[in-house]
């Protein structure tokens, strides 16, 4: 046998004149053996696609980089990209040079990158997911060429979503291949104006209908704006040039009332990427309140195509043709490049958003998710009022609770360190690896997504549940600390009142998502611990109000599946976790107990009505036993037994579940009760499936409380002046009243008009519901001290004011004992 076995190369293929050149990185197994590039698993997913755009491979000239196959596929053995950094060999430099020389004879349209190395090959550039799609202009020997790099067919094969940007990219390319010639968008793109340029520009934005704009922000102040009337007309605005001020004092305040005049106009439709920042930023600094319609290409992009990025760079690369240009202002901030190039960037993110915006627009409309779309941007200006006006925090009552904390986790680290026998880090995860996979000797937890060993929060349950008391107490460990930090350790403003920033398109499903203020304040305020909620106040003279759509998820798996057991516990007023651990457990729902301790399942530790609860929240979507068992720490027969026992009554579940399976081999597209449509574009399974199962009932949730909710609150504010809106989680929607500005019955009839706003009747195809609300009112949000009120007392409003200052009472009485 040869000690040295000659190279098998996988040679080039096609019509050196053929319009488009596919340029590959490496061949594979099946590459080597056949001698041509593409004919693999990753050659025929990319010849499928090409061909639905229309492109077949005698159409294309085909080869790779490096013709011989890496071992074991891995090209760093070749080159390697390293953080910026790119390291080439001997041999790559070689096959390389050979590319150029082998290009230099052929003659196409457009060259096409197919992957990170031949993106670096031909253009010198990094990043193919960013790059993608890019047209970029290259130069083979003293040719200009025209070079469009697409993500590897091999990712897609890991990662399915890819192939529909692969397969839109080539559709770009086979647009592209009948010129040679770079054709990019041919933009006025007015930098460095002066005074004169500024005034007059804003006065021709003024003369329009509807104004795309964007900020870009150093050190907490704006250093420029750009504005954009037409995507091809943009004027980037400085406010700082070489570190020094670029306009006069006196100039600076006349522009600066200029654009408030502009967006404080009415009349003018006001467009943004993520205008939400934007319009809080100008708002907390210069007071310039946004006015009119808002208008917000990630918004669209969103509900048009929730499976893919919302970000403007990816948006950008699908809906214009503007190469990748965001590095131009990361750059700046980062190392500090050239102002004309960050005001450039600056001016294109207007250009870019508002042409987006026309083709998002058209694609929402042809699928009739226009008005999904509008609806959503509407609730941007009720969040920007909630993410200002913030909420009282007990900042004293934090600190004591931090402190309180630092003494149980000091008390938790002695005894793990005692019974470890060494200091150990409950957050390494090297650490806490190292003691429980090699001196403990137990297997190792791989991640499903890298591949790796891990100690992660799933570990550790894992760990948990074996019987390690270290494993619990790096778990309690774990949780203190992420509480300190995360909550009782949160940055207030000044004022002392909490703050986040909201997002109206943080999730798939509708609802909002939330973090720290754009200054670096506040936290997540979608998942607030209760042990936090009794530091969140009312202000002075006020009573904070909670309103709860009641069991809402379930209500709408109820109708729409449809199932017969569960629509009968709603509409008898039986209590669904009830009525489930009652048919679980073999027993009538009045003899379910809500005792910890009351059910055998779980150790013993939980009431009977727990795992009713459990069961509903988790099944409707179609949770496995074995997942089950994980989430809930209990033995894998134990889930079984729940899990077999709900879907064998209610067989409704699993019925509608299989309608929408039907429903998505149809055009793979969903829609809730409101019309809003959702596609799903990923792989066809089961995790395909499971995301569409919580999609309607999520999404209609969602929708009532921002459409029957927020929206109405804040657009009615004629109706709703006692009403102060302060935070929207899930079903519940927060707002306090000033008992001493407004009456007992005044506040009663705002409450009256909310409830039987979330509370009129939905309709989804035969079936017709309502989803119930509950109200909490107390001083604080803490569940415990709150007072419920009676849905009895929610009919009218003298017998609401009644109840209200007769709960009024109570609380007073509770805090003078």
């Amino acid at each position: 046998m040869l000690s040295n076995p000659p190279k098998l190369l996988c040679r080039s293929e096609g019509d050196r004149n053929s319009k488009i050149a596919l340029i590959g990185e490496a061949p594979g197994i099946t590459e080597e053996r056949c001698g041509k590039p593409f004919v693999g698993s990753s050659g025929d997913l990319l010849m499928r696609l090409a061909a639905g755009a229309g492109l077949v491979r005698s159409d294309c000239y085909i080869t790779n980089v490096i013709k011989e196959r890496p071992k074991h596929n891995d090209v760093s053995s070749f080159i390697t990209f390293s953080r910026g950094a790119v390291h080439t060999t001997k041999e790559y430099d070689r096959y390389e040079a050979q590319l150029y020389d082998e290009l230099s004879k052929t003659n196409a349209n457009v060259y096409v990158a197919v992957g990170s190395v031949a993106l670096y090959a031909l253009t010198r550039l990094q990043g193919i997911l960013k790059r993608r799609g890019s047209i970029i202009q290259g130069k083979i020997g003293n040719r200009e060429v025209k070079i469009i790099p697409i993500i590897h067919p091999a990712a897609a094969l890991r990662q399915y979503l890819f192939t529909h940007i692969i397969a839109y990219d080539l559709k770009r390319i086979v647009e592209e291949s009948a010129f040679p010639e770079v054709r990019l968008p041919n933009r006025t793109i007015k930098i460095r104006p002066s005074y004169m340029d500024v005034m007059q520009f804003l006065s021709e934005c003024s003369e329009h209908n509807e104004v795309a704009f964007d900020i870009e922000v150093l050190n907490e102040e704006i250093s420029c704006i750009s504005f954009a009337y037409d995507p091809f007309v943009v004027m980037s605005i400085p406010f700082i040039a070489g570190g020094s001020d670029y306009f006069t004092i006196d100039q600076e305040i006349l522009i600066w009332k200029a654009i408030a005049s502009l967006i404080e106009n009415p009349k003018i439709t006001k467009v943004g990427q993520n205008i939400i920042f934007d319009t809080t930023f100008i708002f907390r600094k210069y007071g310039i309140r946004a006015e009119g319609k808002l208008e917000d290409s990630m918004i669209a992009q969103a509900i048009m195509y929730p499976d893919f990025p919302k970000g403007l760079d990816f948006i950008t690369s699908i809906f214009t043709k503007e190469p990748y240009y965001k590095d131009e202002g990361k750059k700046h901030f980062k190392v500090g490049g050239s102002d004309e190039s960050f005001w450039t960037y600056n001016a294109k993110d207007s250009a870019v958003c508002l042409e987006a915006l026309y083709r998002l627009k058209a694609d929402l409309e042809s699928v009739a998710n226009l008005e999904a779309y509008e609806v959503q941007c509407s609730l941007v200006k009720p969040l920007i009022y909630i993410q200002e006006r913030g909420i009282k925090t007990d900042q004293k009552g934090l600190q004591e609770k931090s402190k309180e904390l630092d003494i149980k986790i000091e008390a938790l680290t002695k005894e793990l360190r005692e019974i470890v026998g060494y200091d150990i880090n409950p957050a390494s995860s090297q650490q806490v690896q190292e003691y429980f996979y090699k001196i403990k000797g137990e297997k190792p937890y791989i991640n499903r997504q890298t591949g790796k060993p891990t100690a992660d929060k799933s570990a550790i349950k894992r760990l948990i549940r074996k019987g390690y008391k270290e494993a619990r107490l790096i778990q309690e460990i774990t949780s203190m600390k992420y509480m300190k930090s995360h909550f009782m350790d949160v940055t207030l403003d000044k004022d002392s009142r909490l703050r986040c920033s909201l997002n109206p398109v943080g999730t798939e499903s509708g609802r909002l998502s939330s973090s720290e203020t754009i200054f670096g304040t506040g936290t997540n305020m979608q998942n607030l611990p209760m042990e936090f909620r009794q530091y969140l106040m009312a202000d002075d003279d006020n009573l904070l109000f909670n309103i709860d759509l009641s069991q809402a998820e379930n209500r709408v798996v109820a109708y729409i599946s449809p199932e017969p057991n569960m629509i009968s516990a709603f509409e008898n007023n039986i209590d669904l976790h009830r009525q489930t651990a009652g048919l679980i457990f073999n027993k009538p729902w009045t003899d379910v107990s809500d005792e910890p301790g009351s059910a055998d399942i779980g150790g013993g530790i939980y009431s009977e009505r727990f795992w009713g609860k459990k069961a509903n929240h988790g099944l409707n979507y179609d949770l496995g036993y074995k997942t089950f068992a994980f989430l809930y720490e209990i033995p894998e027969a134990d889930a079984k037994f729940i899990v077999e026992k709900y879907h064998k009554v209610y067989p409704g579940v699993r019925q509608g579940h299989a309608q929408i399976r039907h429903q998505l081999s149809v055009n793979r597209t969903l829609e809730n009760v409101f019309g809003r449509k959702r596609i799903f574009l990923d792989r066809w399974g089961d995790e395909l499936f499971k995301s569409a199962y919580s999609f309607i009932p999520q999404s209609s949730v969602a929708e009532i409380i921002n459409r029957r909710g927020l929206i109405y609150i804040y657009y009615n504010q004629h109706i709703f002046r006692p009403v102060d809106l302060l935070l929207q989680v899930h079903d519940n929607i927060v707002f306090q009243m000033n008992y001493k500005k407004y009456s007992w019955e005044e506040q009663a009839a705002c409450i009256i008009k909310i409830k039987e706003s979330l509370e009129a009747p939905i309709k989804y195809r035969s079936q017709e519901f309502s989803i119930p609300i509950s109200l909490e009112v107390g001083y604080n949000l803490n569940k415990k001290s709150m007072v419920e009120v009676d849905r009895n007392e929610l009919t009218s409003v003298t017998g609401l004011a009644r109840c209200l200052y007769e709960v009024y009472g109570k609380l007073r009485a509770s805090i003078c004992v």
